[in-house]
């Protein structure tokens, strides 16, 4: 055993010895007065008589009172309280601090206890940032770094412009100075290492200029000068990746990977002189070999320092590129790639680390940037595309959710969620033939709705609420070329019928899936149910007048046709509002809610009946429709008052 290690014991004695002290003075003090109250005696606080000393039996440490405040004691160690050096205050090292004050709970004159306050005593200014240890070197090393690299970029490019040297000269400049650095800097780290020492800015910083310029270099080799192949390129510069980035997974440095990979992928169209497919995976490569140069710890920067740059040459590609040109597949294939590798990425790192918010945003990023790269492509393709990578994004989600492999953090597992929903979504829009738009929405929404009805999943349900939505935005030219007889005879009646058919599906679906939910709120599950009647009448009206005037053109008056379908819609809203009445007198959790509904719904007969149909309809038709409205509305009546009796008489 050392000195150090010997001191380093005493110490921690010393301290454990002092703190049992303390507890054993306060434990007699409170005794004391316990006693003292129970004798009727005034409670005094304890004599002042000298207490018993603590000696430590080490020179130079004081020794301490059990009855008397303790001077405060600083360490350089956190937790290990160390003597007073002698020094002025403001020489001593103050990486933390024990004072001994009053417990709160402690009656008056019991003996203080040790408790923790920060380093900087009060009063004193807080030390800049420039004159803490290690801040200059850290930011002239990096600006040095940035600076060396952009040197290097542009000593590359302004070569080739200006015909200084041969390509054979540049490349191998450029390897030469990657080379150097990378070793100088692998040297002094490992030097620091040795020491016991963190690894220094400067060792740092030249690790990841020499990695950043042979990942240049073969940047240029390969798109620059073309002297490789893009598949041997591409490979070749997975094992310089690889190499840079070992030594910061080694000395768990993350300025170290981050500064690399951001140097070399911000260069790295300069260095090729553009963009394209190839220089796109390059990129991708420094962000798949990024993530596991952050070794088991939670990384946030390396993340967005790897994620941000492929993302943004995705999205510049998506806009320069020329529909049909033959970047468009090779950009495709590398952003699926990417997407799908980081989305196993992220899972790990979730599963590591929950709050982990980094990870869901580099999916949601790149999925982005896959979305972007699918609009310069042909339909079918581009259909396809966004049909599979729905069904990845929507199975891993769900696969996230549960077990065995879930359930993981919610972040998560919504980003997935949501990008595979606008994927199927988009997938819809871009394959379906232009009619059946709505139609192919409304099939969407009543799979998502199954889904969470039957996992009772809540984000399932609002991912189904969300396409839901959208499929009954599409769903309503339907609904208002059923207010005029003109319009729905221009209108595509045939697909206007299934859509509204497929409406009340999702109605009936949609309020399955909410009253399968656990943990709703009463107000919402109103709310779904209000939402949900008014859907139903607005789409059954629209199915009844569809089919109507569809009876009517075969039959040669259309118009006839229409005001029939409106009339019978009418008679059809007011047996509904009967049907909910008489419900609503049964002994149930919700007959409250179905009475007034029936309420409701009758008045919203009666105000159609004679706000639009008498308007709207003419002749025999209106006057059918006010007969049978006004019988249901006297037989509803007469029926409610015996049902009611027999119901307040059971009761």
């Amino acid at each position: 055993m050392s000195q150090r290690t010997t001191v380093h014991q005493l110490e921690a004695d010393f301290a454990d010895a002092m703190t049992r002290l303390y507890a054993i003075g306060n434990g007699l003090a409170r005794l004391r007065i316990e006693l003292d109250r129970e004798a009727g005696a005034p409670m005094a606080a304890p004599a002042a008589a000298p207490a018993p000393t603590v000696r430590t039996g080490v020179p130079g440490i004081p020794t301490a009172s059990a009855a008397a405040p303790a001077p405060t004691v600083r360490t350089g160690v956190p937790g290990i309280p160390t003597p007073p050096t002698g020094r002025p205050e403001a020489e001593r090292p103050d990486a933390g601090s024990v004072t001994f004050s009053p417990t709160p709970h402690a009656p008056a004159g019991v003996p203080p206890t040790p408790a923790w306050v920060p380093s900087t005593p009060p009063g004193h200014p807080a030390v800049p940032w420039y004159r803490r240890e290690g801040a200059v070197t850290k930011v002239l090393a990096l600006a040095g770094a940035v600076v060396t690299m952009a040197g290097v970029a542009m000593l590359l490019v302004l070569a080739v412009q200006q015909g200084w040297f041969g390509p054979q000269a540049r490349v191998a400049a450029g390897a030469a100075l990657a080379v150097v650095l990378a070793a100088l800097g692998a040297r002094g780290g490992e030097a620091d290492r040795r020491d016991g020492a963190t690894v220094g800015s400067a060792p740092v910083a030249l690790v990841a200029t020499g990695a950043a310029a042979a990942y240049l270099d073969v940047v240029a080799v390969t798109s620059g000068y073309g002297w490789m192949p893009a598949g041997a390129g591409l490979v070749l510069a997975g094992f310089v990746a690889v190499g840079g980035l070992f030594l910061a997974r080694r000395w768990d440095s993350e300025l170290l990977a981050a500064l690399m990979v951001l140097g070399a992928a911000v260069l790295a169209p300069v260095v090729a002189g553009g963009g394209g497919w190839v220089v796109t995976a390059f990129l991708g490569i420094l962000c798949v070999v990024g993530w596991w140069a952050g070794g088991s710890r939670t990384r946030p920067v390396l993340t967005l320092a790897r994620v941000v740059p492929v993302t943004l040459a995705l999205l510049v590609g998506a806009v320069t590129a020329t529909p049909g040109g033959g970047d468009d597949v090779g950009t495709v294939a590398v952003a699926v790639a990417v997407l799908l590798i980081t989305l196993a990425t992220s899972t790990v790192s979730v599963r590591r680390d929950g709050r982990d918010a980094s990870a869901s945003a580099a999916v949601a990023l790149l999925a982005s940037g896959l979305l972007a790269t699918l609009a310069p492509l042909a339909d079918p393709a581009r259909t396809t595309v966004l049909a599979l990578t729905a069904a990845v994004l929507l199975l891993t989600a769900a696969t996230l959710g549960r077990r065995p492999i879930g359930p993981l953090a919610t972040h998560l597992v919504a980003t997935v969620g949501i990008a595979g929903t606008v994927f199927a979504v988009l997938a819809v829009l871009s394959g379906a033939p232009e009619r059946f738009t709505a139609t192919g929405l409304l099939l969407l929404a009543l799979v998502g709705l199954s889904v969470a009805g039957v996992t009772r999943s809540r984000l399932a349900l609002g991912l189904a609420a969300g396409t839901s939505a959208v499929a009954l935005l599409a769903w309503t030219p339907h609904a208002l070329a059923a207010l005029t007889a003109s319009a729905a005879a221009g209108h595509d009646l045939a697909v206007a019928l299934l859509d509204s058919a497929l409406v009340g599906g999702v109605v009936a679906v949609g309020l399955w899936a909410t009253a399968a939910q656990r943990g709703l709120g009463r107000e919402l599950r109103l709310g779904v149910t209000v939402l949900g009647w008014v859907l139903a009448l607005a789409a059954s009206a629209t199915a009844l007048v569809s089919l109507g005037t569809l009876v009517g053109v075969r039959l040669g008056d259309p118009v006839l046709g229409f005001t029939v379908g409106h009339a019978v819609a009418t008679v059809t809203w007011m047996l509904a509002a009967a049907w909910l009445l008489l419900r609503g007198l049964e002994r149930s959790r919700d007959a409250d809610l179905t009475l007034r509904t029936g309420l409701l719904l009758a008045g919203v007969a009666v105000a159609k009946l004679f706000l639009y149909d008498l308007a709207a309809l003419s002749g025999l038709v209106r006057s059918v429709a006010f007969i049978v409205t006004g019988l249901l509305l006297l037989a509803t009546g007469s029926r409610y008052a015996r049902a009611y009796e027999r119901s307040r008489r059971s009761a």
